[in-house]
């Protein structure tokens, strides 16, 4: 059985009218290329820490409770 991971980063702040990358890095004081990356599909590593901020920054933003699966997703292959 293989897992693969998806980042949904970007469908979560689309899913939001005027809510942007940039917003969410400054809320979650993380750099604008991490989002970036995370969004597009060019990260190869995130840190637990970054996940918890990045969440952290959406619930803020949004008013909803998000969580990890807002920003990457893991499934198997079977």
């Amino acid at each position: 059985m293989k897992a693969r991971t998806y980042i949904t980063l970007n469908d979560t702040i689309n899913k939001y009218e005027g809510l942007t990358r940039n917003a969410v890095a400054v809320e979650a004081r993380v750099r604008p290329a991490t989002v970036n990356e995370l969004c597009s599909g060019d990260s190869k590593a995130i840190r637990f820490d970054t996940l918890i901020k990045i969440v952290n920054a959406l619930n803020t933003l949004t008013g909803v409770k998000h969580k990890i699966d807002d920003i990457i997703i893991i499934e198997y292959n079977e």
